[in-house]
C-alpha cells in the first residue's frame, strides 16, 4: 500500500537526517567534535583569561607614607583569537595590565603590545612561536621552534588545558561527565551546561613513554591546583563555550592565586588552513616553549 504523501516526506526527512545529521548521530560532545573536525575543517575560537593575584602585599611606608603594591604580575588579562583543526592550532594572544592604580601607571607599564604572541602548533611538528619583541630569537629569524618530546610529556603530566586540549576527546569526556542542566542561550542557540570540579592533575593524559619520575615531581608540585568548569553545548552536542576557574592556594608571590578562562567556539566545520612558518625564518631551540596561559 502506498504511503500518504505527507508520511512519505516525513520518512524521507527522517532518513536523511539520520544518515548525515550531526545532531542525531552525535551522542556526546566528543563525538560531535570528531565529526566536525576532520582533515582541514575546524573551528574559530576566542578566549579571555583574567588573573587574580590576591590581596596586594605592600612595602613598608616610606617617609612620605607612599605605599607601593609589589605583587602586580607581568599581566592581568589576555585575549586570544584564532582557529583550530583536529591536529593544529594558530592562535594570537594580546596581553593587558588592568590592575595598576592610576597613580602607579608611570611605574608599571600598561602598554604590553611587545608581548603579543602568535603560536602555531602542529601535531608531529611541535610549536612555533612569534613574539612582537622577538624575544630569544637571533638576528635574521622571527620564530622559535620546539619539538622536544620531553616538553610534550611535561604538558601531559601537569594536565595542560590549552585551547587545543579543550576539544580533545579525553578532556571533553571529562568536562561533559556531570549531568547537564538548562543553560543560557549563546548566539541565539539554546544550550545545556555541564558543571563540575576536580584537581588539575586529573586532566593529565597518560602516555606509554612518559618519564614516571618527571611526572611524579610535576604532579606533586602542581597537584594542589583545583579546576572548576562549565561546558555549554548546543542541541547538536557541539561546545559553544567553556569557562574554567583555576585555584592555586599554594601560589607564590607574583603568581596568580586564581585564573578564569572563558573560551567561545564558533563556525564549527569551517575550512581551516594552518601552515608552519617559512623554514628560513625559524630558529630551532632545544628548550621547552612556555605553555599558553591556562
Amino acid at each position: 500500500m502506498a504511503l500518504p504523501r505527507i508520511a512519505a516526506i516525513v520518512l524521507m526527512l527522517a532518513l536523511t537526517v539520520g544518515c548525515g545529521g550531526d545532531a542525531v548521530t552525535a551522542r556526546t560532545p566528543a563525538e560531535a567534535v570528531a565529526q566536525r573536525m576532520k582533515g582541514s575543517t575546524g573551528v574559530k575560537v576566542a578566549r579571555l583569561v583574567r588573573l587574580d593575584y590576591g590581596e596586594n602585599v605592600f612595602t613598608p611606608p616610606a617617609e612620605d607614607d607612599f605605599i607601593v603594591p609589589v605583587n602586580i604580575g607581568e599581566y592581568s588579562e589576555s585575549r586570544t583569537a584564532g582557529v583550530l583543526s583536529a591536529a593544529a592550532s594558530d592562535l594570537t594572544t594580546t596581553y593587558y595590565q588592568t590592575n595598576v592604580p592610576d597613580e602607579l601607571k608611570s611605574v608599571f607599564p600598561t602598554d604590553l603590545s611587545y608581548m603579543t604572541t602568535r603560536a602555531i602548533s602542529i601535531a608531529g611538528s611541535g610549536t612555533y612561536r612569534y613574539r612582537a619583541d622577538r624575544q630569544d630569537v637571533p638576528a635574521g629569524k622571527s620564530w622559535l621552534h620546539s619539538r622536544s618530546s620531553g616538553c610534550e610529556q611535561r604538558l601531559r603530566a601537569i594536565g595542560s588545558l590549552g585551547v587545543l586540549d579543550l576539544v580533545s576527546p579525553e578532556v571533553l569526556r571529562k568536562l561533559a561527565a556531570p549531568v547537564p542542566s538548562a543553560g543560557e542561550a549563546i548566539d541565539g542557540v539554546a544550550t545545556v551546561v555541564h558543571a563540575g570540579s576536580s584537581s588539575q592533575a586529573e586532566f593529565g593524559i597518560a602516555a606509554p613513554h612518559d618519564d614516571p619520575v618527571l611526572a611524579a615531581q610535576l604532579l606533586k608540585r602542581l597537584g594542589s591546583i583545583q579546576v572548576s568548569w562549565q561546558l555549554w553545548v548546543g542541541p547538536d552536542r557541539l561546545p559553544r563555550r567553556v569557562r574554567l576557574t583555576f585555584t592555586h592556594p599554594m601560589a607564590e608571590d607574583n603568581q596568580p592565586k586564581t585564573a578564569v578562562a572563558e573560551v567561545d567556539f564558533t563556525d564549527w566545520g569551517s575550512d581551516v588552513l594552518i601552515d608552519s612558518p617559512p623554514p628560513d625564518q625559524v630558529h630551532e631551540t632545544g628548550t621547552c616553549l612556555d605553555p599558553e596561559p591556562y
